[in-house]
């Protein structure tokens, strides 16, 4: 097997790291200093060993990021990205050149992507098939389209419970206000206490989202192109972006309590970092609003602009709260948690709830027979293009107002 580019390179630099120590023995061998030309040298050799070794990573995650496209294609092509013209095209590339017009390509049929866990920290996307009483049972098979989807919407990879159901119809869940209490103990024989939560109704809905793209015929036919993996990614993303936005929206709908408010004069910020109940206390005071039951599975939600200013933020060691992740593809961490990016949620502004932290597993978000995908050589007959279309039905509910809390900011 021929070496990748990242190994050549990070055997180049372990080359010069060993010429520099040869450079350095020399001087401690003979029981001086390094001479001028020697610690110019020395110095050389390390910061281009450093530089090679920066390239390398860089390279190495291109090249990792890589292979996990070509898998994703291979899951939803049927075929190795590299079989081109003159070998056989999977279900998903004959069905793109050669249905006729009407024909659609069912995205759950697709083999290898049975109960595929794509949601960061492990998560199984759940597919729910509704019965003529409205039980559930699970059931599940999803589609590249859809991973691609998540990856283009941090809020679903939050942890966030992903339904899919048989059908758009309008679907009850159970909403627990006011979870029970523990009373004192009883003596023998004592009349039990009532200990019942509050529970209410929430009705989950749907709505249809599309997305639709023209294609030369030219790329279509041309089995050099990969026309597959382009319409997966341009798909996949416009939908989760949709889908995010439903999402967002149901979270701010039905995450009604506040973990902490901003103090007076703090309507686009945090206040002062080295001011007692303002900046990084307020985080902190969002965290410790939140049940220890929730905590252990929960993360942050803020849109960019907040984030900017919480990466700002000191704690009283003078440490930043915003803490960069030390493995490539994990989330960043905010007092050990997740933080994650919704541009769907308020920026900073009198009275916005512009931080969200919690169990996002009380927030479902519901596809109403899957994903839809179809093709048409008519609709831009005119132009020699075919379009392709993308839609899906989704709604989102939030189930637990106590799982997840906001910070909002002062109202002057």
């Amino acid at each position: 097997m021929s070496k990748s580019i990242a190994d050549t390179l990070m055997e180049r630099r372990a080359a010069l790291i060993n010429q520099a120590q040869e450079v350095a023995t020399n001087g401690v061998t003979e029981g001086r200093d390094l001479t001028v030309e020697e610690q110019s040298k020395f110095d050389g050799m390390i910061a281009e060993a450093q530089a090679l070794g920066k390239r390398a990573a860089e390279i190495a995650e291109g090249e990792t990021r890589s292979r996990e496209l070509e898998e994703s294609f291979r899951n939803v092509t049927g075929k190795d990205p590299e079989q081109r013209g003159g070998q056989v095209d999977g279900a998903f590339g004959k069905w793109m050149r050669e249905a006729r017009v009407g024909d659609g390509f069912d995205l759950q049929a697709v083999s290898g992507a049975e109960r595929r866990a794509v949601i960061t920290r492990g998560r199984d996307v759940e597919k729910r098939a509704m019965s003529a009483s409205g039980g559930v049972a699970q059931d599940g098979v999803y589609g590249t389209l859809w991973e691609y989807a998540v990856a283009a919407s941090q809020i679903l990879q939050t942890g966030v419970d992903i339904i899919n159901t048989a059908d758009g119809n309008t679907l009850p869940f159970p909403v627990a206000t006011v979870h029970p209490t523990t009373g004192a103990a009883l003596a023998a024989s004592a009349a039990l206490t009532n200990s019942d939560a509050t529970i209410t109704t929430v009705n989950s809905t749907v709505a249809k989202h599309a997305f639709i793209t023209l294609v030369p015929s030219e790329l279509v036919s041309d089995a050099t192109f990969d026309v597959e993996g382009y319409i997966a990614r341009a798909a996949g993303r416009a939908l989760g972006s949709r889908i995010s936005l439903i999402a967002a929206t149901a979270a701010i709908a039905g995450f009604t309590v506040a973990g902490a408010t901003g103090p007076v004069g703090t309507t686009v910020s945090l206040g002062a970092q080295n001011t007692v109940g303002m900046g990084s206390d307020l985080l902190v005071d969002v965290f410790h609003s939140v049940l220890p039951e929730y905590r252990s599975s929960a993360a942050w939600l803020l849109a960019d602009p907040t984030a900017a200013i919480v990466r700002k933020l000191k704690a009283s060691t003078g440490e930043p709260v915003w803490q960069p992740s030390l493995t490539a593809g994990d989330p960043d961490l905010i007092i050990g948690k997740p933080v994650l990016i919704s541009p769907d949620l308020p920026s900073p502004a009198a009275n916005a709830k512009s931080i969200y932290f919690g169990d996002w597993s009380a927030l479902k978000v519901r596809i109403a027979g899957g994903l839809r995908f179809e093709r048409s050589s008519e609709f831009a007959f005119g132009n020699d293009q075919i379009a392709f279309r993308a839609i899906v039905r989704a709604g989102s509910v939030a189930l637990d107002p106590n799982a997840v809390k906001f910070f909002a900011h002062s109202a002057t």
